[in-house]
């Protein structure tokens, strides 16, 4: 498992950071920069279950084990839903997608620390850099 450490600092105040990451039609603006229809399901609160999804349903399942509004936000991945079927996937136990926001004067600091599979590495890290741009620019 590799660590992707992105650091995007953002012009608007910790409130409006965390409303990219919690409220759908914000997020899916930039998560289209991992894959062109992507979403979530379920509810962005502490210990609730959240899928993110392509526009087919396929994606993964996580559990949100942090939850500090305009603060800190932690996913946990469970495991994987294809097709409509969701299999546990052991193998998520060390993945995690971690979101701290820190205020700088009148911006935010937005931190963003990814654990995942060594084979994705690469492909994310780039894409990570992709949707921080479109994060940037939905913060003006």
């Amino acid at each position: 498992m590799k660590h992707i450490k992105k650091e995007f600092l953002l012009n608007c105040t910790p409130e409006k950071a965390w409303q990219l990451v919690v409220d759908r039609s914000k997020y899916e603006i930039w998560a289209a920069a991992f894959q062109e229809g992507s979403t979530y399901s379920g509810e962005m609160k502490l210990n609730e279950t959240v899928s993110f999804v392509d526009e087919t349903g396929n994606g993964l399942v996580s559990k949100v084990v942090v939850f500090e509004p305009e603060k800190e936000i932690k996913f946990a991945f469970l495991g994987e839903v294809t097709d409509g079927q969701y299999v546990e996937v052991p193998e998520f136990a060390e993945m995690l997608e971690h979101y701290l926001f820190e205020p700088v004067g009148n911006q935010t600091k937005m931190l963003v620390d990814v654990v995942m599979d060594d084979e994705y590495y690469d492909m994310m890290n780039d894409l990570w850099d992709k949707a921080g741009t479109e994060l940037i620019r939905l913060s003006n």
